[in-house]
């Protein structure tokens, strides 16, 4: 998920088991509060080696390869909770501001459409524009994706634009239809 306004998670599912990551560009846990863009103290404290190839993973630095995040949880196939980095010490966090504020400083918050009906709520809350839930729908059961499909999320991108991004996080396609050849014997009746 990416909110396009700064903020993002993924969750990765393995053989081994699950690794999460969020971003939060306003957390006071953000690497960008340093100038070196240093990671939260003990937010990889005790991550298993399985999961140390997604702190590699492109699609979760920045331009310079950077790994960013404001949250880790990663669960071995064979645990029986979910972990954190042992031993962070989370900032101290204001009291919530209004109906639409969560008081997590890392941004865990933005895992909450997890738990919901997530068509409705990606619907209700993302961008703050209409989208029509049935394309929603079609990208969350991971439906190949079409112009058609994109252009009802934006009308100004195509599947062509998006192609590094779609390739990126290893989405399906659907088979473009090539137009048939015309030979010159057949355009000249």
């Amino acid at each position: 998920m990416n909110n396009g306004s700064g903020d993002e998670w993924a969750v990765v599912f393995t053989a081994e088991g699950a690794f999460i990551r969020a971003f939060d560009h306003e957390s006071p846990m953000t690497p960008y509060r340093h100038p070196d863009r240093e990671l939260w103290p003990g937010l990889l404290d005790g991550i298993p080696a399985v999961f140390r190839p997604q702190i590699e993973e492109p699609a979760f630095g920045d331009e310079e390869g950077q790994f960013l995040a404001t949250a880790v949880l990663w669960r071995l196939s064979g645990d029986d909770r979910w972990h954190a980095g042992e031993g962070i010490t989370f900032p101290h966090y204001p009291p919530l501001r209004g109906p639409y504020d969560d008081n997590a400083p890392d941004d865990s918050g933005l895992f909450e459409i997890l738990l919901d009906d997530i068509v409705d709520r990606y619907v209700e809350d993302y961008y703050e524009t209409e989208v029509d839930a049935a394309v929603v729908e079609h990208v969350v059961a991971h439906h190949p994706l079409t112009d058609v499909v994109v252009q009802a999320l934006n009308p100004e991108m195509t599947v062509a634009r998006l192609h590094k991004d779609i390739a990126a996080i290893g989405y399906s396609v659907a088979a473009m239809r090539r137009r048939p050849r015309t030979s010159t014997a057949s355009a000249a009746r």
